[in-house]
């Protein structure tokens, strides 16, 4: 199959598993799920979006693996990664579980790291939190969280999501994958987004829903991010629109950039595979 702007779609690389401390990382248990392709100087860490998993770094997977290692994990909860115990985890605690991740895998030092919505918001917390282990940090789909839109604004949040994942992954899949892409996605692009979704664990995603809940990247990361950092809202971006999130956060980030593609909605690592992979190769590896 070949991508609308002209890349292969590539086959996904095998699940792979190893143990972490459970008990330490408040997790239910020691297993996490992630894929991973490649080797070189860098490693790049991918962390995926609350409706989503390591599916949909398919094209990151492949077109970043000739000169880096590229790890892309399961939160808690999402694709066979064990789920936390408490139903509404902080920020901090999915921080901790991705260096724990990498501390088992034999990743040391500081690596690259490339989020996609709530996977970006978890990128910023392991920036301003960890700055020794993030090298440069991309955000995609750029999210703020939900806590800057009031108590009205975050029970209706959490209400949409909670409806929405009643029925289960695929239900989920069917529902909402169209409000991910912009309106002039292909059908290629739609198959590929419902196919992740449609994994997507009804209690993962709800314990990473009260998370985001929690969080204002604006005022709790923004600030104390030090690494090197590149926003980028596709202009069709409907979840998180780029005007009023992804530029305002890469503007509350010292020295960030900040960049919207035209034609391309909330998932930029899918919707325009190209386009994506050539800016995170030159802002992680200078090619």
């Amino acid at each position: 199959m070949i991508h609308s702007d002209g890349t292969p779609v590539p086959p996904l690389p095998d699940p792979s598993f190893c143990e972490v401390d459970a008990a330490a990382l408040g997790l239910e248990g020691p297993r996490l799920s992630y894929m991973e392709a490649g080797q070189g100087p860098e490693t790049i860490l991918c962390l995926h979006g609350i409706g989503a998993n390591s599916m949909g770094w398919r094209f990151s997977l492949a077109g970043l693996s000739d000169r880096a290692r590229v790890i892309a994990w399961n939160a808690p909860g999402y694709f066979l990664s064990d789920h936390f115990a408490a139903e509404a985890p902080v920020p901090e605690a999915y921080a901790a579980v991705a260096l724990a991740l990498l501390d088992a895998l034999g990743v040391q030092g500081p690596v690259c790291v490339v989020g996609s919505s709530f996977g970006s918001m978890l990128g910023a917390c392991l920036a301003a939190r960890h700055p020794g282990r993030v090298a440069r940090l991309v955000m995609m789909g750029t999210s703020r969280g939900q806590r800057w839109k009031g108590e009205e604004g975050r029970a209706a949040m959490l209400a949409m999501r909670q409806a929405s994942v009643a029925g289960g992954g695929v239900a989920l899949a069917r529902t909402r994958s169209e409000k991910l892409v912009a309106p002039g996605a292909g059908k290629l692009v739609r198959d590929l987004v419902q196919g992740m979704v449609a994994a997507t664990h009804p209690r993962g995603l709800l314990q990473a829903a009260r998370c985001t809940d929690q969080v204002d990247v604006i005022a709790d990361f923004a600030p104390l991010i030090r690494a090197p950092t590149l926003c980028i809202s596709g202009a069709e971006d409907a979840v998180n629109p780029p005007e009023t999130v992804g530029r305002l956060i890469a503007a509350a980030i010292p020295g960030a950039e900040f960049v919207s593609p035209p034609g391309i909605g909330h998932l930029p690592e899918l919707e325009a595979p190209a386009r994506t992979l050539d800016l995170l190769r030159k802002y992680f590896l200078g090619a």
